[in-house]
């Protein structure tokens, strides 16, 4: 919701939307310092969460170094190190997104430490798929969970951005399941219905990107009114555009909305 307008807000209401939670994303041009991260951190806990209030909807963070800002040295280390000031702050539900963009090593070494402070702070985690090589970047996500000894907590681990070629890799994980729902780079609402159809509802969650590109912040009330016509009941249909999405997320001791 940072690059977004107050009538975004105010249509997410109108469409039924009473709680979100916005994880920690790319600027959109390159940060100059670790000052910038700490604005944006410092915006999206205290400046959204009222924006969000003004229109009846609970907001909720995930701080990360996101994968997109993770390559730049000693630029992302530095912030990482500022990031531990933020991590108890009221909203802040998750690490996230964390994960690989480009699939190397830089972003590997980011990844790692910060799966190293979810763990050391008893954190859910967000983990971004990229946004091309999928199956790599699921192999290697898979390897490093494996690695750390980290598919025990699968049930606290999110791993977002999946499409056809990385669903099943993520369930058999045992992790939650994000179908974020994007004109361009991502899927659209028939793609993420059809990967409901073959895989089921349980522990799969809809979600909207909502950022610099063409995208849509009513992404998920969209896909349940594609659902609705396809046929799903209204229990499958509630299940993947909310309340796989708050059992997830109310594993956090902070995340106190109930519906």
């Amino acid at each position: 919701m940072y690059s977004r307008t107050t009538d975004d807000y105010e249509l997410m209401s109108k469409a039924g939307i009473e709680v979100i939670v916005q994880p920690s994303f790319w600027l959109g041009s390159p940060r100059t310092s670790v000052g910038t991260f700490e604005d944006y951190w410092e915006h999206m806990i205290s400046f959204e969460t009222g924006r969000s209030k003004e229109f009846a909807i609970d907001h909720y963070v995930c701080l990360s170094v996101n994968p997109k800002e993770s390559t730049v040295r000693p630029l992302a280390l530095d912030a990482l190190e500022a990031m531990s000031k933020y991590l108890d702050r009221e909203r802040v539900v998750a690490i996230g997104e964390i994960g690989y963009n480009l699939i190397n090593d830089l972003e590997d070494k980011l990844f790692q430490l910060q799966l190293n402070i979810a763990v050391e702070k008893e954190m859910l985690t967000m983990i971004h798929l990229p946004h091309v090589n999928k199956k790599d970047g699921i192999e290697r996500t898979k390897s490093v969970l494996k690695n750390k000894n980290l598919l025990g907590l699968s049930n606290k681990i999110l791993i977002d951005h999946n499409t056809e070629e990385t669903i099943e890799k993520t369930l058999e994980l045992g992790c939650w399941a994000g179908l974020t729902v994007y004109p361009i780079t991502k899927l659209s609402p028939t793609r993420a219905i059809d990967i409901i159809e073959k895989n089921g509802v349980d522990k799969i969650m809809i979600n909207s990107s909502a950022d610099w590109g063409i995208s849509d912040p009513l992404s998920v009330p969209l896909v349940a009114g594609e659902m609705k016509k396809r046929g799903f009941s209204e229990n499958d249909i509630e299940k993947v555009t909310f309340y796989n999405a708050y059992e997830f997320f109310k594993q956090s001791p902070k995340f106190v909305w109930k519906p």
